[in-house]
């Protein structure tokens, strides 16, 4: 008569440690944290001291907190996730040469994840946001800077998935902002400054994909190529960006379209200030491409060396 009460005792035993693991809809990284805290879920009273250690602990759908300014370290992110900082506190990610040289990896598929109030800094790495495989991904009030080598980037997107970028400073690399694969991109309120060679590409580049991208109230500015849409490595693929109240300045090239090899590259520009380059509008067509700039009106487009080249801009009415 004793046996069944004293199995399920030992039962509920062996069950108590697994209780101390189990993944929690939020978890906490402090700096005064130790990712030894995964055996506390790394909540509130034990944070971890690091994003990857939190994220271990966070259920899918889930939000890690960092609670007080630090570096957290790199994360690859495989589950749709939060990651936010508590309001005044600087939640860094310092990406070194070497090994994983990604500051967040995101190559899960159907994940859906938010940064919010990251900075992400480049020492040697070579991406500061690299997405590969998800549904989604909104990068909200974040800074990311410091990824200056020759084909480095602060944010590339190779997946078709919807893409914010809000609030955002995105400074001092050799590529801003890059997405193809069929994204789908929102830019607004952001501030793309002396990205070497590109501050923001829409690009082109598998076969029946389209690439469509939005960029509003923002500034592009101090890069060979300011912001635009690029469609010539593959012969059946689209990119499209639309610019909104932008102001586009001290660029080589400011707003461009180009395309080569069918591709289908269209770019169209309202309510915008294209000032200061070296080229306000540029259009580049190789071989069969179809490379299309298009004003619908209200733009300032002055002060650059050479306004538009080396043709049209079409006039289309707004509806």
């Amino acid at each position: 008569m004793l046996r069944l009460p004293i199995r399920a005792l030992l039962a509920g035993l062996l069950a108590a440690p697994a209780l101390l693991h189990a993944a929690a809809t939020r978890t906490h990284v402090a700096s005064t944290g130790s990712d030894a805290n995964t055996a506390f879920s790394c909540d509130a009273a034990h944070p971890c001291r690091t994003f990857a250690a939190a994220l271990g602990q966070t259920s899918p759908g889930g939000e890690i907190l960092a609670m007080d300014s630090a570096g957290y370290g790199k994360v690859v992110i495989d589950r749709s996730v939060t990651i936010v900082a508590a309001p005044g506190a600087f939640a860094g990610i310092g990406v070194g040469a070497g090994g994983n040289a990604t500051g967040v990896e995101i190559a899960t598929a159907g994940v859906d994840v938010v940064l919010r109030g990251l900075t992400i800094t480049g020492q040697g790495g070579l991406y500061g946001i690299s997405m590969a495989q998800g549904a989604s991904l909104s990068v909200e009030n974040c800074v990311i800077a410091g990824f200056s080598g020759a084909s480095h980037y602060a944010m590339r997107i190779l997946a078709a998935a919807q893409v914010r970028v809000l609030d955002s400073v995105v400074r001092q690399n050799y590529r801003g902002f890059v997405a193809q694969g069929g994204a789908r991109v929102s830019i607004a309120r952001s501030r793309f400054l002396d990205n070497a060679q590109l501050g923001i590409g829409i690009w082109g580049n598998a076969d029946n994909t389209s690439t469509i991208a939005a960029v509003t109230d923002s500034v592009v500015s101090g890069s060979s190529w300011g912001l635009g849409a690029d469609a010539v490595t593959s012969p059946t693929t689209t990119a499209l960006l639309t610019v909104l109240r932008t102001t586009v300045s001290n660029n080589t090239r400011g707003i461009y379209a180009t395309s080569g090899g069918n591709g289908i590259a269209r770019v169209a520009v309202a309510g915008s200030t294209v000032t200061g380059n070296a080229t306000g509008l540029f259009r580049q067509v190789i071989g069969a491409g179809n490379a299309t700039l298009h004003s619908t009106g209200g733009n300032a487009v002055t002060e650059n060396g050479t306004d538009a080249a080396p043709g049209t801009v079409t006039a289309l009415p707004p509806v």
